[in-house]
């Protein structure tokens, strides 16, 4: 948990860990250490001390040969109906502990016994026919290809006519019916949200403290229904599904991995670098967070990789804190760079490269909001923007909604500096995504939305994101509110579902990157063809329809719904194919590979 938080987060990790013990009643698990630590304490020591215990050899060996007996007669029920079940990788714990037993489990692995899922045997993959086959099944980079839930033909290039009915083209942006390359040639700056569920816009009280996002909304392509991919890596993860649309295992994270599993994967960075763009990564935190010092330039291919050390090296005083509005004198203090400053920055590099022959690809990655939710500009605790909560939700709820005004500033800030005037690139595309959500799982969503949620409805809130899409003109402004911004040229709305791997199949194709007959899975981010979205952490599944678990189809939400053995086993089949994809270093360039012949 400590190896990826930062030195400021972690001490909040740590206490908002030791308090879930006791709010979600994990604590327990440790009852019965806590109750014999107890009778110890208790306990006469003189007692104790009389207690003897006579040792026969014979009742020792019986024991020893019944135990033994009985934990290699388990392991093989265990695996036998592991063969027929084949839970995923990111389930195996849960599946082990359950049909196996806690103790079983873990002595199992001490002894080196292997529970990691056989993905060939289980996918019945022998060859690279039967590979090539596999994964094809689920590829949507085809000129035709007939959708599993509505059974209708799509293509890889989307035409005006067979997307969203709301989606508007400005003729300055393009005359073509013709989708795919509308944004090619054009920047692109993809800005990576650090925790916004879209639980804040949803909620009229909260949404009215993030103006900015109102009017930048209705000049953008907007994603109502977005949804994380995340697993174990969490923000990284985030990255991961956007970059390579690829969904991440869930039980492991693939940026520490590749030091010892060095990827071979396709990514949004690759085809830009082979478009002659010149791609940047900038983030507020230490070069070595989540091992992106390695991961950035070896993995994904970044040209250039920009941390809190090159800012502190260029003239940032960590301790100064950021100057993000001088008239009101308001300074951001915290121990990373201000996401204010992170937004000033990228608006500097885009006007020094708008002098470069070549096209650039900036991937700003923000700081905050991140649980515990401290270093709030404007006081993460104040009582003054919520006072009807303040006395009915947790402090961590209350700093979480309230940082609304931060996500509202801070994106404001991309395109306006503190005294209102435009900054905003020309000939850019800004693309919006939350990694995922806040984690507020400890009952106060029921609060603020005044309804009884089901579990499985408050999971699907919390897995639900923020993204959009921006492609402002370079002259012609419009007026919402208090704001003047440039006319977005491209708007829209998407209700169906999507997620983080369908934006990556969704740049790939209004950029017309090159990537040919590599592989993808995810839908378009404009069309109206039904899909899933994979939460790899919990193996939760968002369908337009419906919200269930893949541990148990049974939890779902609406609860008069149910999950069909066709659509069940078709997630599940693709779920335990994503796994296998990223369980060797070069199954996807092999698979490409064999794509292209």
């Amino acid at each position: 948990m400590l190896k990826n938080p930062a030195d400021g987060f972690a001490f909040g990790i740590v206490l908002e860990t030791l308090l879930e013990l006791i709010t979600y009643y994990r604590i327990v698990v440790f009852l019965p250490t806590i109750v014999l630590f107890v009778l110890f304490l208790i306990s006469s020591r003189k007692a104790l001390a009389e207690l003897t215990f006579t040792n026969n050899i014979k009742k020792v060996l019986i024991t020893l040969i019944a135990l033994i007996s009985i934990f290699f007669v388990s392991l093989n029920n265990y695996f036998n109906m592991k063969a027929i079940d084949a839970p995923v990788e990111s389930m195996t714990s849960t599946y082990a502990i359950q049909n196996l037993g806690v103790y079983p489990y873990y002595l199992g692995q001490l002894l080196g016994v292997e529970f990691d899922t056989d993905y060939e045997e289980i996918l019945e993959i022998e060859d690279n026919e039967d590979l090539y086959e596999a994964f094809n099944e689920y590829n949507k980079n085809k000129a035709s290809y007939v959708n599993f839930f509505d059974g209708n033909t799509y293509s890889n290039h989307l035409m005006i006519e067979d997307a969203v009915d709301n989606l508007y083209v400005d003729p300055e942006l393009s005359t073509n019916s013709d989708l795919t390359g509308i944004f090619k040639d054009k920047n692109l700056v993809l800005i990576h949200l650090e925790s916004f569920n879209q639980f804040l816009l949803d909620h009229p009280e909260i949404r009215s403290f993030m103006p900015f996002m109102d009017a930048i909304f209705a000049e953008s392509f907007v994603f109502n229904n977005f949804y994380n991919n995340v697993g174990m890596g969490v923000s990284s993860d985030g990255e991961l599904a956007v970059l390579t649309g690829l969904n991440p295992s869930g039980d492991e994270t693939l940026y520490w991995e590749y030091d010892k599993t060095p990827y071979e994967l396709t990514s949004l960075v690759q085809y830009f670098n082979l478009e002659n763009y010149y791609t940047k990564a900038i983030h507020g935190d230490k070069e070595v967070f989540y091992n992106r010092d390695v991961i950035y330039p070896e993995l994904y291919g970044f040209d250039d990789f920009y941390a809190i050390e090159d800012f502190i090296e260029d003239g940032y005083v960590i301790e100064d804190g950021y100057v993000f509005d001088q008239e009101n004198n308001l300074v951001h203090h915290s121990p990373w760079i201000s996401d204010f400053h992170l937004a000033d920055y990228t608006y500097d590099v885009g006007k020094n490269l708008e002098t470069s022959s070549n096209p650039y690809f900036l991937f700003p990655i923000t700081m905050m909001g991140h649980t515990p939710y401290d270093f709030d500009p404007y006081g993460g605790l104040r009582e003054d923007q919520f006072p009807e909560y303040v006395d009915l939700i947790q402090n961590i709820t209350l700093r979480y909604i309230n940082y609304s005004k931060y996500y509202n500033d801070i994106i404001q800030r991309f395109f306006m500096d503190e005294y209102g005037n435009d900054q905003t690139l020309d000939d850019a595309v800004y693309v919006f995504y939350s990694d995922h959500g806040s984690g507020i799982k400890n009952g106060d969503l029921s609060i603020l939305f005044d309804k009884e949620l089901t579990a499985m409805e408050e999971r699907r809130m919390l897995q639900q994101v923020t993204a959009f899409i921006y492609a402002p003109s370079n002259d012609t402004y419009v007026t919402h509110g208090n704001y003047t911004i440039r006319k977005g040229l491209i708007t829209g709305e998407q209700d169906m579902v999507r997620s983080q791997i369908d934006l990556y199949r969704t740049i790939i194709e209004l950029f017309d990157l090159p990537a040919h007959d590599d592989m993808y899975f995810g839908v378009h981010g404009m069309s109206v063809e039904p899909t899933y979205a994979l939460d790899n952490r919990l193996t939760d599944v968002a369908l337009d329809p419906y919200f269930f678990s893949l541990r148990n189809r049974n939890r779902i939400y609406p609860d008069d719904e149910q999950v069909s053995d066709e659509v069940y086993n078709y997630i599940m089949r693709y779920k335990l194919l994503s796994d296998y994809l990223l369980s060797k270093s070069d199954l996807q360039k092999t698979l490409n590979e064999i794509n292209h012949e």
